[in-house]
């Protein structure tokens, strides 16, 4: 962990795509998880890693998926140094 210009605690986390892709972040606990969210999807749309659709960011704890609530902090998930958060895609899956 490090601090920022404005003296916030910055943390080291990952975030991966649908597909497995992986990429870093630094971010920081106050953060909520429509910025991160938003931020994550036009990094991986950018290095063409993923479509532009609509996204939640998920975390695994104890083999359950726990959505995070778009106006949450991740300090509200006790998202620390290290974590992985994945892209869920909000669209509904069409069998087929």
């Amino acid at each position: 962990m490090a601090l920022n210009t404005d003296n916030q605690i910055c943390i080291n986390i990952t975030i991966k795509t649908p597909a497995g892709f992986p990429s870093a972040f630094v971010t920081t606990p106050g953060t909520t998880a429509a910025e991160l969210t938003a931020r994550s999807v036009k990094h991986f749309v950018d290095n063409n890693q993923l479509e532009v659709e609509e996204f939640e960011l998920a975390l695994i704890r104890d083999n359950e998926q726990i959505a995070l609530g778009v106006n949450e902090s991740l300090e509200t998930y006790e998202i620390v140094e290290g974590d992985i958060l994945h892209l869920v895609s909000c669209q509904p899956h069409i069998d087929g």
